[in-house]
């Protein structure tokens, strides 16, 4: 005897399930893990192709998928940028946030500047995820069993720290060292690189932090984080609502 339910049988409340699934739960899920249809579509129909990428687990022979993982998502950078405030606040730094500064029609889209006894360092933020390394001066993301080359984020310190130079040195500011730094933000993410040169230009969040400790440690009082922080002030654009710029 067929199973009903108020006078319903599951063949006729199963599609309204599938609605439900569609509407609610898989948007949900999409904004909680930062994924978007692509990632939907492989995770569906993924296992009708040929399996890749899987890595052999200890010792015994036997296969294992590697986690999926994302890209890194707003709240990715939030928290980096909370680390930032504790920190500074905790060693009497500066953090001007964001670090939007422009110059002559150009933008330097930093995250922040953080500001030490020694030098102005910018942060400049990249959302890939996954497995990123460098050769050859290529970077490339490994991510989900798929590799694509990425932007190269040394290339990009460079353009952002020309931008920053010259804004700062109108502004009165061309005695005060400064620097550029790359930081992939995804929590899952792994960079690694063989050029050491890089080693100190391109971080993860927890290599950043533990990089910021090391110099702030070893630095001698050069330069005053409060009253520079708000000469940098004078520099940024903040973005309004609707696009519109406004000068601080």
């Amino acid at each position: 005897m067929e199973n009903t339910t108020g006078g319903l049988t599951f063949q006729n409340i199963f599609p309204l399930i599938l609605a439900i699934l569609l509407i609610f739960l898989i948007p949900m899920l999409m904004r909680r893990y930062g994924l978007g249809w692509e990632d939907i579509t492989r995770l569906l129909f993924s296992r009708l192709g040929k399996k890749k990428d899987y890595a052999k687990a200890g010792g015994k022979g036997q296969e294992k998928r590697e986690p999926w993982q994302t890209n890194g998502r707003s709240q990715d950078i939030q928290s980096l940028v909370s680390t930032l405030l504790i920190f500074v606040r905790r060693n009497k730094l500066g953090l001007v946030y964001p670090g939007t500064v422009e110059h002559k029609g150009k933008m330097a889209n930093l995250v922040a500047l953080l500001v030490t006894r020694k030098e102005v360092i910018g942060i400049n933020c990249f959302g890939f995820g996954g497995t990123i390394t460098e050769q050859d001066g290529k970077w490339n993301q490994h991510m989900n069993g798929a590799d694509q080359q990425i932007p190269d984020p040394v290339e990009g310190n460079r353009q952002q720290a020309a931008i920053l130079r010259a804004a700062m040195d109108d502004h009165r500011m061309a005695d005060i060292p400064m620097r550029v730094v790359a930081v992939f933000t995804s929590h899952t993410v792994t960079v690694r690189t063989k050029n050491e040169d890089d080693e100190d230009r391109v971080f993860d969040t927890k290599g950043l932090i533990s990089h910021l400790k090391s110099c702030v440690a070893r630095e001698k009082r050069v330069i005053d984080p409060e009253a520079v922080s708000r000469q940098l002030n004078g520099c940024v654009k903040r973005i309004k609502a609707g696009g519109k710029k406004k000068q601080s």
